[in-house]
């Protein structure tokens, strides 16, 4: 005879006391799974899984007899040969420092310490205590299974036992998310300045402000300079990816060129209608970076770490240290003083130049042609440097050291955004008093639950969690898809005009109302101001819906409809 299946428990059907008791031990759940993202490891956990990466890393990569080399690390790990040994299976599996976390100790979760019978006499009885459709107390399930044992001598479960299993029926196994509290110190470098005979060992990131002024795409009046942020490979001297924004640097322009610089450029050149050749793409061993506070992110530091990814430092005070970088960041500034509405490297060279009068190419524009500079005509010339072109020096190079590839590529570009820490509510969750909300997060995501969100401070349209299990990022739109798309500055600004008219906890139609007023008089002032037309430039765009004519010959309504043979009308 088949078991019937036991009947599901709506979470809001359940006592508020057991409620909240899901939702502490959803928090306490997460801790212990084995996929979580990089934003939820407690610091000391990550620091000891770093430093056992770095001794197995060396030990799998030794070639020779490894029984004195595993009691040498088990002796400086403070554990056992066999710990070690268990540790190298995991690294050669999964060569990440995630197969290294240190895992909670302890039965699992879900475990069972009570017997078989006692188990399924209480199935039983909530099973019956669901099918009543009643708000029954759990005082009632705990007399039940007293009055059902007393004929089989079966002694009743706790009332502790009782709620954990009515927790466990209306609820999903989630996992923990914790925000982390500081950045990993970085590695300090040596003494020489870096060099690197193969692909992607070593890539250098800066950013640096264009030699040209770019105008508007409807006034075509001048916005004044971009920024630009470029990944570049010292091996082979090839540029990997860049960014190009009006914003000025942070961890998302960081997060973006290395995600351009780490992924196939084939569609990002098709969208931009550009025939070119780019191959230089994967993943670094490490990346030498300056000192500026947007390459000390915490995003991007768990995002590298993630990816196995190391982040090295210039040493202060030494900028000989990214010469690679700043000499080709020179090389093609020289080349952009060739454009209309240059301001040339200093005032002197600019002379009685107007840069502003001269200004017409827009930001697409400048973009295109730095795509066209870089992999048309940079990559494909002798550099002096190497002595070599460098797009026929990777490939050779590629064939003898392969280059580690994403596998993720959507979530790879996820990991570097910026995350905080919301409470779900009945009505969603809320980011910067803005709330957000789909059918997805009251389904997987009970009242009461921490969720880790990661946001784009360039488009709060939406806003992406992770799923349950951490397979997938889910996108998460405004709760009133009416609201247009804002920016991080933006949402600021606004919150800040609220806060001197006296509104310290503003509703999200003042919020919008505010920002729709502030974009107005930016509109009126950009005929005469520079500023407000580049801060309207930066807002995001929403996406123009395509209307697409009938194809073949038009329907005529008045003809009589003739159903199919297969058809059956009544």
């Amino acid at each position: 005879m088949a078991k019937r299946p036991s009947p599901a428990i709506r979470y809001s059907k359940l006592p508020q006391g057991v409620q909240y008791a899901g939702a502490l031990r959803i928090e306490r759940q997460q801790a212990r799974g084995k996929i979580v993202d990089v934003l939820q490891i407690p610091e000391k956990k990550w620091l000891e899984a770093r430093w056992r990466f770095q001794y197995i890393k060396r030990l799998a990569e030794d070639t020779g007899p490894q029984r004195l080399q595993i009691d040498w690390v088990a002796r400086m790990l403070k554990v056992t040969p066999r710990t070690v040994q268990r540790w190298l299976r995991s690294y050669r599996k999964n060569p990440d420092v995630m197969a290294l976390i240190p895992q909670a100790r302890g039965p699992t979760m879900g475990h069972r310490r009570v017997i078989p019978e006692v188990e399924n006499l209480l199935r039983d009885v909530i099973d019956d205590w669901v099918r009543s459709g009643q708000r029954l107390p759990i005082i009632w399930i705990q007399e039940e299974c007293r009055r059902r044992g007393k004929s089989t001598k079966t002694k009743p479960p706790s009332r502790g036992c009782i709620v954990a299993r009515l927790r466990d029926r209306g609820l999903e196994a989630l996992r923990r998310r914790h925000p982390p509290r500081t950045v990993t110190e970085p590695v300090v470098s040596g003494q020489r300045p870096p060099r690197s005979p193969t692909p992607l060992k070593i890539v250098q990131m800066d950013h640096t402000l264009v030699d040209v002024m770019v105008v508007d795409e409807i006034r075509r009046e001048s916005m004044g300079r971009p920024w630009i942020t470029i990944a570049f490979d010292i091996a082979t001297r090839a540029v990997l990816g860049f960014h190009l924004s009006l914003h000025p640097p942070s961890a998302v322009s960081v997060g973006m060129a290395l995600a351009m610089a780490c992924l196939p450029k084939d569609r990002w050149l098709a969208e931009r209608e550009l025939e070119l050749e780019w191959p230089m793409h994967g993943l670094p061993k490490t990346l030498h970076l300056d000192n500026g506070a947007d390459f000390r992110s915490v995003a991007l530091s768990r995002g590298c770490e993630r990816h196995g990814i190391n982040l090295e430092y210039r040493p202060p005070g030494r900028p000989h240290f990214g010469g690679h970088i700043e000499r080709y960041l020179g090389t093609l500034m020289r080349r952009i003083h060739g454009l209309p509405g240059t301001t040339f490297s200093n005032p002197v060279k600019k002379g009685k130049y107007r840069s502003e009068a001269k200004a017409t190419m827009t930001m697409a524009e400048l973009e295109r042609w730095i795509a066209l500079e870089i992999a048309g005509r940079y990559h494909c010339y002798v550099h002096s440097g190497v002595h070599a072109v460098p797009n026929r020096l990777w490939k050779r190079l590629l064939t003898a050291h392969p280059v580690g590839r994403v596998q993720d590529p959507d979530r790879f570009v996820l990991d570097f955004l910026p995350a905080e820490m919301r409470k779900v509510g009945r009505d969603g969750f809320q980011v910067g008093r803005i709330r957000y909300w789909d059918p997805l997060v009251s389904r997987l995501f009970p009242t009461g639950t921490r969720i880790l969100v990661r946001y784009n401070p360039r488009d709060l349209s939406k806003v992406f969690v992770p799923s349950p299990d951490q397979s997938e990022y889910l996108s998460i739109p405004y709760a009133d898809l009416r609201r247009p798309p804002i920016t991080k500055a933006e949402l600021d600004r606004s919150r800040a005009v609220l806060t001197t008219k006296g509104d310290a906890t503003p509703s999200e139609d003042a919020i919008f109302a505010t920002a729709n007023a502030l974009r107005k008089l930016e509109d009126a002032a950009a005929k005469s101001s520079r500023r407000a037309r580049r801060k309207s430039e930066q807002r995001p765009r929403q996406r123009a819906v395509r209307k697409t004519e009938p194809k073949g010959t038009p329907i005529n309504w008045d003809e009589r409809v003739v159903p199919y043979t297969a058809e059956v009308w009544e």
